[in-house]
């Protein structure tokens, strides 16, 4: 069940918000004015939802970079023979002065999306 307090128990009574966070290991509502304002966690729970939330995005990105990859390779052996092609392709493109410098490149971005 949630717990709600108006904000002046966050001056009066503070001790009292601190430990039941920390005992119910719970968020307490604060209100002002009738409504909604804060949340107030203890440092376990807040550290807690950080881990997880972290976790999920790796996860998430994982699942992506997965998928990417068993799209375009069947093998990690394919893929790092595909990849170092690509590396000795620029390789030979910086060797021939076929590059433009990153100034060049922002500013042709720049036009060409008409961002200034």
């Amino acid at each position: 069940m949630a717990l709600i307090r108006p904000c002046a128990d966050l001056r009066n009574n503070y001790n009292e918000i601190s430990r039941i966070c920390h005992e119910t290991k719970q968020p307490i509502y604060i209100t002002k004015n009738g409504t909604n304002d804060l949340v107030v966690l203890c440092d376990e729970t807040y550290e807690n939802i950080i881990k997880k939330s972290q976790i999920d995005e790796e996860e998430k990105i994982n699942k992506l970079i997965s998928k990417h990859f068993e799209k375009y390779y069947s093998t990690f052996e394919e893929f790092q023979k595909d990849f170092f092609k690509k590396i000795q392709k620029a390789l030979d493109d910086v060797e021939n002065g076929n590059y433009q410098t990153i100034e060049e490149f922002c500013s042709e971005m720049e036009e060409k999306y008409d961002f200034k």
